[in-house]
């Protein structure tokens, strides 16, 4: 009776400690759709980028279009200069279930901040939001 106690002990304990060790594929995912994103916005395919923001968040479409990107883009860029490349800076996380990932998009003459936050709900890892900007206080810190 001990020796069954103590094989389902370590059994359970070596289950345990395995599924901890396993990679969260629904996370990887979505990491990865946040650097397709940049692939796509830094090839200049702005509208490729909005529209694989629309399919896989949460954020209604109706208020992806309200950021007018590529309208944004499009003044923004004589200014900033050409697209160069992006980087990806950091990952901010709040214990298992929230994520903050942050890029940096650099032009000739200036960078934007493009920041995605995803959220690990019951159904799984979420984009629940999308900012860019030129502030970097958060980075810096």
């Amino acid at each position: 009776m001990i020796r069954l106690i103590l094989l389902t002990f370590i059994v359970s304990l070596s289950f345990f400690s395995c599924r901890q060790s396993m990679p969260d594929k629904d996370k990887e995912r979505l990491d990865a759709v946040c650097n397709k994103f940049m692939d796509e916005f830094n090839a200049g395919k702005t509208s490729e980028a909005i529209q694989l923001l629309k399919e896989n968040s949460v954020i209604s479409p109706a208020v992806l279009d309200t950021l007018e990107i590529e309208r944004k883009m499009n003044m923004v860029l004589p200014n900033y200069g050409k697209m160069i490349s992006y980087e990806f800076i950091s990952e901010q996380k709040i214990k298992d279930f929230i994520v903050r990932r942050f890029y940096i998009q650099k032009f000739e003459n200036f960078y934007l901040k493009f920041e995605f936050t995803l959220y690990k709900s019951s159904t799984g890892w979420k984009i629940t939001g999308f900012e860019f900007n030129e502030e970097l206080l958060e980075l810096l810190y």
